[in-house]
């Protein structure tokens, strides 16, 4: 109830938050007839207004937008902060096995995809191979395949750089991860200027 008291409130007892969140709905019967309900209506109304004219300006003006670099930050932030994932088997024997999180194998192949210039990893989704999933052969030798959606620098030779960077997955995922990559589809879904 104090935490309620610090809210401010107008007059009839409303709060601001109450008349904030209907503000693009027309006014309640309340709000046409009492006078601090329109009198907030209005003011907020402005407000509203200038935040979408802000809005509307940000997007259409380039120099407002924001430096690839803080894109990039954002995006390993948020990376970092993805749920680990389902467990990946590595190894299976009759005393137990080896599992990996998706995410551990992920940041590897972003690592890998971010170092290539002209490429930046976006959504990566890792799953067992079906021919190895159940399979108990040694380390090394289970399988996973790899679907990877890339954005990419204009004037980038796409298939020369797709091939590439699959070649690059397939030698970090065995050296860095003890696995082998199957298939590994790589998707361009968006180009970025240098």
């Amino acid at each position: 109830m104090a935490i309620d008291e610090t809210i401010p409130r107008l007059g009839c007892g409303r709060s601001i938050d109450e008349v904030w969140a209907t503000i693009s709905q027309p006014p309640t019967a309340h709000e046409n007839g009492c006078a601090q309900c329109r009198t907030a209506r209005a003011s907020l109304a402005k407000l509203a207004e200038a935040a979408r004219t802000l809005r509307d300006n940000d997007a259409e003006d380039a120099s407002l937008q924001p430096h690839h670099a803080v894109k990039d930050a954002i995006m390993n932030v948020a990376r970092a902060e993805v749920r680990r994932g389902s467990r990946l088997p590595v190894y299976r024997s009759g005393q137990g096995g080896i599992t990996i999180s998706e995410q551990a194998i992920t940041s590897v192949i972003w690592f890998g995809a971010d170092a290539l210039a002209g490429v930046r990893g976006r959504r990566c989704r890792v799953r067992p191979d079906p021919d190895t999933a159940d399979d108990p052969r040694p380390a090394g030798t289970a399988g996973i395949s790899v679907d990877l959606r890339i954005a990419v620098a204009s004037g980038t030779d796409i298939p020369g750089t797709a091939e590439l960077l699959r070649q690059r997955i397939i030698g970090m995922i065995t050296a860095h991860v003890g696995l082998n990559a199957g298939a590994v589809n790589i998707t361009v879904e968006d180009f970025y200027d240098v």
